[in-house]
């Protein structure tokens, strides 16, 4: 843990993870929040900061993921799990955090949903999907975890500049 004074005199006691109903969150893991809609999906962001209040209370800083739907100027069709990176961040409580997902890049999400398909079916090893220990291991989820907790990025949104950027090679590495 590390302590650091904020400008307003606050003090914040910064940590790299956290255990929230038995399931370890780390900096860098992406999490579904809570939405004031129970129809509508949740909120998906990534976590950059965890720190506790002088409350007491656990908070967590957060990158946000968009959807497309909720995006101008999308025209292309995109996958219901599709998101987009963006540099807006917002402080959160940890409360309102429901569960970790998992943020693949496109080529990753291709080459999970393979592998599982491969492995449901029982087909042997195929040159077609890579060896999975190749792939990064602290992201990629196991087999275990359900499909509607897995989402793929294949770029970036401007929130300030309202526009999407293709750019996801050069990204990949903040997913």
């Amino acid at each position: 843990a590390v302590v650091s004074t904020q400008s307003t005199g606050t003090t914040r006691l910064y940590f790299g993870a956290m255990e929230r109903d038995g399931v370890e969150l780390r900096v860098g893991d992406s999490v579904a929040l809570q939405t004031s809609d129970i129809d509508k999906n949740p909120f998906v962001g990534k976590i950059i900061a965890m720190w506790q209040e002088n409350l007491g209370e656990m908070m967590v800083t957060l990158c946000w993921f968009y959807r497309p739907s909720d995006l101008e100027n999308i025209k292309s069709p995109y996958g219901s799990h599709e998101l987009y990176l963006s540099k807006h961040t917002d402080d959160n409580s940890v409360a309102t955090i429901q569960n970790k997902v998992y943020v693949l890049s496109f080529p990753e999400y291709c080459r999970f949903y393979a592998h599982r398909a491969q492995t449901e079916r029982d087909v042997r090893r195929c040159r077609v999907v890579p060896n999975a220990t190749k792939w990064r291991d602290q992201v990629i989820p196991s087999a275990a975890v359900q499909c509607e907790s897995i989402y793929f990025c294949r770029g970036v949104y401007d929130f300030r500049l309202k526009r999407t950027l293709k750019q996801q090679l050069y990204y990949t590495k903040y997913l």
